[in-house]
């Protein structure tokens, strides 16, 4: 296997044991699309960061994390995010 597929393999595991709970076993599919979707549009090289975007994220992500949740575990929630298929998903 390539290093870099191994390491991503490690981080996701080590992300859905920490969210399973929180996050994963009530994410639906249409959920998680919208959640990439925002990831994948939140930059522009043409014009930059777009704020809006990240604001309606993070109202998103309030339907299944608190604020402060949001505020202190948000690098690790986007990289679970990026990572997640909708195989891994329950619903």
């Amino acid at each position: 296997m390539v290093p870099e597929k191994i390491h991503s393999e490690d981080l996701k595991r080590s992300l859905v044991n920490r969210y399973q709970e929180t996050l994963i076993n009530r994410l639906n599919r249409q959920d998680l699309e919208e959640l990439q979707s925002y990831l994948r549009d939140e930059y522009d090289p043409k014009t930059g960061w777009n704020p809006g975007v990240r604001l309606q994220f993070e109202a998103k992500l309030r339907r299944y994390f608190h604020e402060e949740v949001i505020r202190r575990e948000i690098s690790g929630i986007e990289a679970l995010l990026n990572l997640l298929t909708p195989a891994d998903l329950k619903n």
